[in-house]
């Protein structure tokens, strides 16, 4: 009696497990999508990012390409990435992941912020970012990517320059050179760095120590350069 007992609590739990999933999966084709909405987006307003997108508002959830609506958003310069998810009301909600300005290109007259992999964005309005001042580079459209090897060795620079305790607060500007390789100016008195070409995160450490100990006592004022490019010494003129 106790066996055919049990065999009916599970065959119960299996039928009630099927038809969950079978509900779940009739929803789901039934569902009608009423409304879309966006989260995780700062940079790029809603207006933007629905007018990137074929609206699906209307039709039914698995009639949706919703691959062919991420990669169509991904088309605007600062989603990176998105994720979606739909509630029993028919709510699909895209999250965004946007990219961070890394840099201000200045080419000129014309300014463009420049993310991670070297996408060009745009800047927006009211949205303004305390990032350095790059130059050296095209400004040209946005959506553009730069993509030569001095401008890695600049997101490299940046990339470990931000995770730097000095660094990123002290450097205002940077620059590519051919001679000297990535540069930059202090925010204060406008020194010249120079950092060469890679190994910046230990270069960065050293101007790290240098600034510490070093301009901290001296002052920014007393020196004119600073070249960061030698393992193992600082090399500074002096004013």
């Amino acid at each position: 009696m106790q066996r055919w007992s049990s065999l009916f609590w599970l065959f119960l739990s299996v039928a009630l497990i099927g038809a969950g999933v079978y509900a779940g999966i009739y929803l789901e084709k039934n569902t009608v999508i009423q409304e879309v909405r966006f989260q995780g987006n700062s940079f790029t307003d809603d207006s933007t990012l629905a007018a990137a997108i074929e609206s699906p508002v209307g039709m039914l959830a698995d009639s949706v390409h919703y691959g062919s609506l991420a990669e169509s958003l991904k088309e605007v310069p600062y989603v990176k990435d998105v994720s979606m998810n739909m509630n029993i009301r028919g709510t699909l909600t895209f999250t965004v992941e946007e990219r961070d300005p890394i840099a201000m290109l200045i080419d000129g007259t014309r300014r463009i912020y420049v993310g991670e992999g070297g996408v060009k964005l745009p800047i927006i309005q009211g949205n303004i970012q305390n990032v350095p001042l790059l130059y050296g580079f095209s400004v040209s459209s946005a959506g553009d990517t730069l993509s030569s090897d001095n401008f890695r060795q600049i997101e490299a620079f940046l990339t470990e320059a931000k995770t730097n305790r000095v660094g990123w607060i002290t450097i205002s500007e940077v620059a590519w050179s051919e001679r000297e390789g990535v540069i930059a100016l202090t925010y204060e008195n406008g020194v010249k760095l120079i950092f060469g070409r890679d190994n910046f995160r230990e270069k960065l450490q050293n101007w790290e120590a240098f600034y510490t100990n070093v301009v901290a006592g001296k002052g920014i004022h007393q020196f004119n350069s600073v070249d960061l490019r030698f393992e193992g010494q600082v090399v500074t003129q002096q004013i």
